[in-house]
């Protein structure tokens, strides 16, 4: 990725300058609005020998900060995918599948650290984890629905008795048994 006209979508619109993610790791970097731009394949060559990941510090508050549309690729223009980080809080991280470059607004490399996702990103941008936050999301959502139309205690209670039954050998007869009134 050169950085022969790379300019970043914030208003400004300014050149983007050469800059680090994390030592040995190269990026591009907007100075008026803090994101940073990666290319797939340097984050490639540098998580094959990156040292392993700092203990990230929690106690200091962590800033974000999100576009809330698509951003243009900075190299072909056109519009970016957004991915989904899966994290708390969780935030929208932008890619250019044609160019194999990533977007991050401001502290969301920072959040991908703290979240221990450093050495994810390629996972992090793969169909199947964006899958896997759907179902998450549509799971949860229908549990907060029966625990609304049910009450914490049953659903406490089914959910006790769910995990007894996956330890138990015959469950499908025990689960015919309670349906039967046995």
């Amino acid at each position: 990725m050169s950085n022969i006209n790379l300019r970043c979508d914030c208003p400004q619109q300014p050149a983007l300058a050469v800059a680090e993610l994390a030592p040995g790791l190269p990026a591009h970097h907007c100075q008026a609005c803090a994101g940073s731009l990666l290319n797939l394949d340097a984050y490639r060559e540098w998580q094959a020998s990156a040292p392993a990941a700092p203990v990230a510090d929690h106690s200091m508050p962590l800033a974000l900060f999100e576009t809330a549309s698509a951003r243009a690729c900075p190299s072909c223009a056109r519009l970016m995918q957004r991915h989904r980080s899966g994290t708390d809080p969780d935030f929208r991280i932008d890619r250019c599948v044609a160019c194999q470059l990533v977007w991050f607004d401001a502290g969301e490399w920072e959040a991908l650290v703290r979240a221990g996702l450093r050495e994810r990103l390629v996972e992090l941008l793969a169909d199947g984890w964006q899958r896997q936050l759907q179902l998450d999301e549509l799971r949860a959502g229908r549990e907060g629905a029966l625990r609304s139309r049910h009450g914490e205690a049953c659903m406490n209670e089914l959910a006790r008795i769910r995990a007894w039954l996956e330890m138990q050998p015959h469950r499908e007869e025990l689960l015919g048994l309670l349906s039967a009134g046995w």
